[in-house]
């Protein structure tokens, strides 16, 4: 229903009308809060820290304009309707987008005109006359009837976005706010920040208050709230984190993942298919948030989808690249700047606001739109992506470069990167279960007609320690007849199928030796590979008991990092000072075995290889260390842990048995005998049928002593019934703590059993606890024939 303008001032809002400059009419709702909904949440902390900072009450503080600026499903209006609803003399405008010079005055002005009173009449009158100068005839008196008002008013404009790209507008409004008089306050509401220079000025003089997407994010208590006390799902405090953690805390994601939830849908399906899987909920929401955006900066966001992160070099790279049919650098650049500058869900992701991301529910539904309705485009941005994050990344960035060429299929790119680069990704302790997923994507032809990928795919089972999978793709390597050096500059492949004999001992200690005396006498000092081989050479020299060529190999390495910097690996440099820290013990000089040991552990500090079990040379040196040092119960706590993260590992280069054999050194030195005959049956288990152990069996026989070792092929002391108990629930698919719970013990109790376990059954895994206990009968299985009475 609508109404011709009120003769009277105090009915311009019950008639929510006022004639415009084009003849138009209001609608009463655009004068009106939005009623709050059941499922609404009060957002309690926010408006007390808004009150706090002097937004309101209304004349009791510095504030001029309340900012709130964030993206659709944020709550803007929503929390300006909470703040403004105990105001006595609060006004609301919802704009649109044709609220425009005179007619968003005479908005302006029907909405006040029942706090002004007819003194307001002659500025409406202005504002909706044909031939109205805006700035002497409307703004200028606006501002002189509000500086005779002595009662505060608030006046809220939501959806300022919709009519702030108008210069003439803006100017307007920015003339209005640059001398609002106290003690009025003028709220914002917008999609982005406005480009309004009165901002800033009032942002320095400390009378804006800002709030952002970061305000406007549910915090645990507020989602919590909302899930369980508003909707009544009965969600758990880890379902609720959970989700929180996927949506990042933008309240209508939150709220469309709860329709779903009230469906009856398990919280891991909704957690699973969340944004990009679930188009019909989250599309709608995407398209919400770009509607607004102008068509550059919507294919920016769109087409940077594909990356996880990005920087104003990436992003020129891999739009722009080199056709001139894809569009200006510059105008990527200018996208760039303006949206990491005003779109809040562009996220910076360091202080330097180098490196930025995409809200993930966004950037999961754009990628996929992306590569559904333009699969070509999508492999060519992924291809340019990859080549950038190849060529100026570090290795955080490789990885990147990878998963971008195989998102392109495009296996030349990602076969010659694995080839080039695995010696590098191995180095950081990272290749093993990353490289393994990746080689799944090949086609199975590809990798099997691909040397380069053979050999890389030879290097994830040596890391790994499968040795059959190891030298068969070796096999399958050298029947391709590889024309030429590898990309890593290794000279041939058949001198990289040595170089990775010579880093992997498995259990032949001497053939190791004598392929890394091969490969070293062909690689070049500056060759990256030749600084791991002589590493791992100096780890297996120690191995056969030769000290000297332990600590030149070891010295090798350290010399050949040096030389080539850039490509410097943690594995190289922590493995080889453990080997020089163990010489060092050997011959006693104990303050430069610690200086090393620290420096190893420097070293190792990077990323995955801190906690890698490639790190037990580092364990063994550093358990010796304590032991010299009066310190044997800390080496037996580190040689333990260290032992248990590598539990199922298969072990390439008998680091196992070498940390079990410091452990066994460490529990005689704490005055533990039954512990360290129990690591030692361990270590015997190990070796049992060892090509070539180097003097690992000698140095467990000595520290043995006179008194009797157990073998792995002996009967064990009888078990005792918990331990018996612990053996089958071992034999089963449960974890540790699903085990400690069925038995009504704790974890630790139940890790106990096991480790005394183990020592009786001369095994150092689950694995092979289950099968010995199968050989010895003790699982309901039959001994080996040798074996039985």
């Amino acid at each position: 229903m609508q109404a011709a303008v009120p003769d009277r001032p105090a009915d311009a809002a019950a008639s929510g009308r006022a004639r415009s400059a084009t003849g138009g009419a209001f609608p009463r709702t655009k004068f009106h809060r939005p009623p709050a909904r059941a499922e609404h949440v009060e957002r309690d902390a926010l408006l007390r820290s808004i009150a706090g900072a002097g937004g309101t009450p209304l004349g009791s503080g510095a504030v001029r304009v309340l900012h709130v600026s964030a993206p659709p499903g944020y709550g803007k209006s929503t929390l300006l309707a909470q703040w403004a609803a105990p105001l006595d003399r609060a006004v609301w405008v919802s704009l649109d987008a044709d609220d425009r010079g005179p007619r968003l005055w005479a908005a302006v002005l029907t909405a006040l005109q029942p706090l002004l009173g007819p003194a307001s009449d002659a500025a409406l009158a202005a504002a909706i006359a044909p031939d109205a100068h805006l700035r002497d005839d409307v703004l200028v008196a606006l501002v002189d009837l509000l500086a005779g008002t002595a009662e505060p008013i608030a006046l809220v404009l939501d959806d300022v976005h919709l009519v702030a790209d108008d210069p003439a507008t803006r100017a307007e409004l920015d003339w209005l706010l640059a001398r609002l008089p106290a003690p009025h306050v003028v709220a914002l509401g917008a999609r982005r920040p406005p480009a309004l220079p009165a901002l800033d000025r009032l942002r320095i003089h400390g009378e804006l208050l800002d709030v952002g997407t970061d305000h406007l994010r549910f915090a645990a208590d507020e989602a919590e709230g909302f899930l369980n006390g508003r909707l009544g799902l009965g969600l758990d405090a880890g379902a609720v984190a959970r989700l929180q953690e996927r949506v990042e805390g933008w309240p209508a994601a939150i709220y469309l993942a709860a329709l779903r939830l009230r469906r009856g849908e398990p919280i891991d399906d909704v957690l699973d298919g969340l944004g990009a899987a679930d188009a019909p909920l989250f599309g709608a929401l995407t398209d919400e948030v770009l509607r607004s955006w102008p068509a550059e900066h919507r294919r920016f966001v769109r087409e940077t989808a594909i990356l996880d992160r990005f920087t104003a070099d990436l992003c020129v790279r891999t739009l722009a690249g080199d056709d001139p049919g894809d569009g200006d650098a510059e105008a990527v650049l200018a996208a760039f700047r303006e949206l990491t500058r005003t779109s809040l869900l562009l996220i910076p992701l360091d202080r330097t606001r180098t490196w930025f991301r995409c809200h993930h529910l966004l950037r999961d539904v754009l990628r996929r739109r992306l590569e559904e309705e333009q699969p070509d485009r999508a492999r060519t941005l992924h291809v340019r992506a990859g080549a950038w994050l190849e060529s100026e990344g570090d290795e955080s960035e490789l990885h990147e470069a990878v998963e971008h060429y195989l998102a392109a299929r495009a296996w030349e790119r990602a076969a010659e990167l694995l080839a080039r680069q695995g010696l590098r990704l191995v180095g950081f302790g990272v290749l093993g279960e990353r490289a393994r997923r990746w080689l799944a994507r090949f086609p199975p032809e590809v990798v099997a007609g691909d040397a380069r990928l053979a050999y890389a795919s030879a290097l994830v089972a040596a890391v790994e320690g499968d040795r059959a999978a190891c030298d068969a793709w070796l096999g399958t390597g050298a029947e391709q007849d590889w024309d030429g050096p590898m990309p890593d500059g290794t000279k041939s492949y058949d001198v990289a199928a040595d170089a990775l004999r010579a880093m992997v001992c498995f259990d032949d200690v001497g053939a190791a030796l004598r392929a890394a005396d091969r490969v070293l006498e062909e690689l070049p000092r500056a060759a990256p590979g030749r600084a791991a081989v002589a590493a791992m050479s100096g780890w297996h020299a120690l191995l056969a008991g030769d000290r000297a060529l332990a600590g030149d190999r070891a010295a090798t390495a350290l010399a050949g990092q040096e030389l080539v910097p850039g490509a410097g690996l943690p594995l190289v440099g922590s493995l080889a000072r453990a080997v020089l820290a163990l010489v060092a013990l050997d011959r006693g000089a104990i303050d430069e075995a610690r200086t090393l040991v620290e420096e190893a552990e420097e070293a190792a500090a990077h990323g995955a290889l801190r906690r890698a079990p490639h790190a037990l040379p580092l364990v063994c040196a550093r358990a010796r260390l304590d032991v010299v040092a009066g310190r044997p119960g800390r080496a037996v706590d580190g040689c333990r842990a260290a032992l248990e993260r590598a539990e199922g590992w298969r072990d390439s280069s008998l680091m196992v048995p070498a940390a079990l054999l410091e452990l066994a050194r460490a529990a005689r030195a704490a005055g533990d005998d039954p512990a360290a005959l129990d690591a030692l049956a361990a270590v015997h288990g190990r070796l049992a049928g060892a090509a070539d152990a180097g003097r690992l069996p000698e140095a467990a026989e000595r520290l043995a002593g006179p008194g009797r070792r157990r073998s792995p092929h002996e009967a064990p002391d009888a078990l005792s019934g918990r331990e018996a108990e612990v053996l089958r629930a071992l034999a089963g698919t449960g974890s540790m703590r699903e085990i400690a719970d069925g038995l009504f013990l704790s974890h630790n109790t139940v890790k106990t059993h096991a480790r005394v376990l183990y020592g009786k059954l001369g095994v150092a895994s689950r694995q092979e606890a289950v099968r010995r206990g199968r050989e010895l009968g003790l699982l309901g299985g039959t001994r080996p024939r040798e074996e039985q009475p």
